[in-house]
Order: structure tokens, then sequence, then C-alpha cells
């Protein structure tokens, strides 16, 4: 019992270095890497920036995954499990506003998707409202636009698994005494960490990460905050158009 507890802890250690040093080094190093590609003319760095993301991503989950073959860590356990409120440990107080919160925060996403994929005043002026770091981000060609589909997929499955289904679950095993209030406000650190290349909008990732494990506690399953997370990074696929850049990004 306790060589398995030494591994999972040693797994848990090697998962933070990746999540609090490599992630971010290697996206803030990659997002300058695709300003100067794209000053070079490089039609298609944007695309290979999103695929080594996702690769990145999966390959963490794949360590994850590891530890159900060789430890008493099951699926369950990463929360990949049908869902339904967590009746029996969370206050009416908290679990039906919770519910009504996420219904709300999917309504406004679908909403705002429909908005974009528009040709509205609205969409231009919402557009014109984004940073810089991360309007350079967006995808603007149709081609770009179907990879940042898989890439929202992509990022809804295992950023769930990573920061909410291992972070909680690993979090709780190692320091069975922490509240989960902690183990929630820990997770969004490491999320908003994560994603530190976004320049100013960690700020809004951040938030977002919160809510995310807000719905994960109510919710008790990592299936109903996959569906948001990846509807949340779909709503900005169409925010930019091709046809009304200058050229610029």
């Amino acid at each position: 019992m306790q060589t398995e507890l030494n591994f999972f802890l040693l797994v848990f250690i090697l998962l933070l270095v990746i999540l609090l040093i490599i992630y971010p080094v290697s996206g803030i190093r990659g997002i300058k890497e695709l300003r100067r590609k794209y000053a070079e003319g490089q039609a298609y760095s944007r695309i290979s920036f999103y695929r080594s993301s996702m690769f990145a991503s999966w390959l963490v989950v794949f360590l994850i995954l590891l530890l159900i073959p060789i430890s008493d860590v099951s699926l369950d356990d990463l929360g990949m499990k049908w869902f339904y409120p967590r009746r029996s440990s969370l206050s009416g107080w908290i679990l039906y506003p919770g519910i009504v919160l996420y219904l709300l925060h999917l309504g406004q996403n679908l909403y705002y998707i429909r908005i974009f994929r528009s040709k509205s005043e609205k969409r231009k002026k919402l557009a014109g409202g984004i940073a810089e770091d991360f309007k350079f981000f967006l995808p603007i060609t149709t081609r770009e636009k179907q990879v940042w589909n898989y890439l929202s997929l992509s990022a809804g499955i295992t950023e769930e698994i990573i920061y909410r289904g291992y972070i909680f679950f690993a979090l709780a095993v190692i320091f069975p005494s922490l509240h989960l209030v902690y183990i929630l406000l820990i997770s969004t650190l490491i999320f908003g960490v994560g994603h530190l290349y976004l320049g100013k909008e960690v700020l809004k990732s951040t938030f977002l990460g919160l809510l995310f494990g807000i719905y994960y506690i109510v919710f008790d399953s990592l299936l109903p905050v996959m569906l948001i997370h990846t509807v949340q990074d779909l709503v900005v696929r169409d925010i930019l158009q091709e046809e009304e850049t200058d050229g610029s990004l």
C-alpha cells in the first residue's frame, strides 16, 4: 500500500512539473514562435501550434490513464462516469444554483456561437474588443477553423481529465483532510498557470477554470463539464473572418 502511494505521489509530482513549468514555458515560447513565423509569411503556423497543443494534452492524459492498470485508480475516480447532482453531499442552496448557473452558461455560449457565425455588427464590435495577445491565437482561415473544432473538442476532454478529474482526485488522496474548497482553488490556480501563454486573457481562463471546477463538484462527473468546456472554446472560432482581416494577423 505504501509503495503504491509513493508511486502515486511520484506521478503527481511529475505531472505538476509538466503543468506548472513545462506547459506555460512551452506555450509562451510557442506563441512567440507563432508570431515570428507569421512575420515570415509561413501560412500554417497556427495549425501547427494547435496540433502541438493537442498532442501535449493527450500525452499528459496518457500518463494519467497509465495509473489505472498499475494501481487502484479507476475511471470513476477520475470523474469519467455518468453524471448526477451531489444531492447527498451538497446543500440545496449550492446544488440548485449551480445547476442553474451551468444551464445559463451553456445557453449563453450557444447564443454567442450563433451571433459570431453571422455577419452582424455585434460580432464585429465584440471582435474589436479582443486583446491582441489572444486575437493572434484565433483561427482565421477555413482550414484553421476546421482544426480549431478538433482543438476545442480535445481541450474539452483532456483538460477536464487533467485539471478537474485527476487534480481533484490526486489532492484528495495525498491530502485526505484538505477541504474541497481548497482543492477547487488549487486546481483553478494550476489551470490558470497552464494558460499563461494567452497573455491578459489568462484571467478569463482562470475564472472559467473556477466555474468548471464548480460544475464538476455539482454534477460529480466530467461529462457535463467536458461539454461546456468544448462549447466555450468553440465560441471564439468565428469571431475573426478571413475577408475582414487586413493580413496583419
